[in-house]
């Protein structure tokens, strides 16, 4: 075999190394958010309620009293927000769940976002569990 061993002229020896440009491509995937739980995949077609709720349940407030709201992130994916009175309990918070979604998980836990904290204590004024205009997220158990 013969070796060729012309020159193309182009000497780039004393140059420093420049990297190519990379190509850019926007994301096309799909993706869960992290803590979520994974969509369930149907074939039926969705059906829509014929009576559908006209109002939503809502906890008795006292207006003398100071109230905050809560928002309450389901683990279907839903989002409820409501206004509590400070002396209102975690109880209070599951039993408005359990109003609003009959039809949810029969198990579930409550959690702060930051920090991660789980509400076991069904007896603690949402002012003593840190809960003043928070976020609650519904853990399937």
């Amino acid at each position: 075999a013969v070796v060729s061993t012309q020159s193309t002229g182009v000497d780039k020896r004393s140059e420093d190394f420049v990297a190519p440009k990379p190509i850019l491509r926007p994301f096309s995937g799909s993706g869960y958010r992290l803590g979520s739980p994974a969509p369930q995949v149907t074939s039926a077609p969705s059906v829509t309620p014929t009576n559908p709720p006209t109002s939503r349940p809502t906890v008795s407030l006292d207006e003398s009293q100071p109230t905050t709201s809560i928002q309450i992130r389901l683990a279907d994916g839903t989002r409820l927000v409501s206004k509590f009175n400070h002396t209102h309990t975690v109880g209070d918070i599951r039993g408005f769940i359990n109003l609003s979604r009959p039809d949810g998980p029969p198990s579930y836990s409550l959690m702060t976002t930051f920090p991660n904290k789980v509400l076991s204590e069904e007896g603690q004024s949402i002012a003593a569990a840190g809960l003043l205009n928070a976020v609650i997220v519904q853990k399937r158990s």
